[in-house]
């Protein structure tokens, strides 16, 4: 079963985003995120559409 939220640490490993920088995109907008009481979860179709987006930038700059 795909995961539908992971938390933060889960996120870098999946993304291979570091841990500041996922913050980051939170705090710009780019990363969809929720609170679970003191858990921060990232929304998988958040962060995958946020890499598909970095694979289209790449692809038109090619």
């Amino acid at each position: 079963m795909t995961p539908m939220a992971y938390r933060v640490p889960d996120a870098t490993v999946a993304s291979g985003i570091a841990r500041t920088r996922l913050y980051e995109l939170m705090k710009e907008g780019k990363l969809v995120a929720v609170k679970d009481g003191r858990r921060t979860l990232i929304l998988a179709d958040s962060l995958k559409a946020y890499l598909e987006s970095l694979r289209q930038i790449q692809a038109r700059a090619a």
